[in-house]
């Protein structure tokens, strides 16, 4: 009985453990195929900083052309690397010649393809 009771209490503290996770892993962004390319969705974690960035690959030869960088975040390195992180979370092509591109946190972007300049648009209401 003993052993019983043991190993449900084992089991019940495993499975909380689960839900207490303090981070979901990253959003799903489906890559926006256009002119030629794929472009997809990325974040590179460093020691001191993180980056948010789309990936130009070729669809002839499945070659990376070029990473371009959206967005960057420096870390607090008192508080954990995971909280920190901010993914992409949405990408769409707005025009013939730009990705409209929004992080976890709701700031916005765009991405210019023909010169692949990175314009970072102001929320109302912040103004940043």
């Amino acid at each position: 009985m003993k052993k019983k009771t043991f190993c449900l209490i084992i089991l019940a503290l495993v499975s909380l453990s689960f839900v207490f996770a303090k981070r979901r892993p990253p959003p799903e962004v489906p890559p926006i195929v256009y002119n030629g390319y794929e472009y997809n969705a990325g974040y590179t974690s460093g020691l001191f900083s993180g980056e948010g960035l789309v990936s130009v690959k070729s669809i002839e030869n499945f070659k990376v052309e070029k990473y371009i960088s959206v967005y960057r975040i420096w870390y607090n390195p008192f508080m954990e690397l995971d909280v920190q992180q901010v993914f992409i979370s949405k990408m769409e092509l707005m025009n013939d010649n730009t990705i409209r591109i929004i992080n976890e946190h709701g700031n916005e972007f765009y991405l210019n393809l023909k010169s692949y300049k990175v314009q970072s648009v102001p929320c109302a209401a912040t103004g940043y």
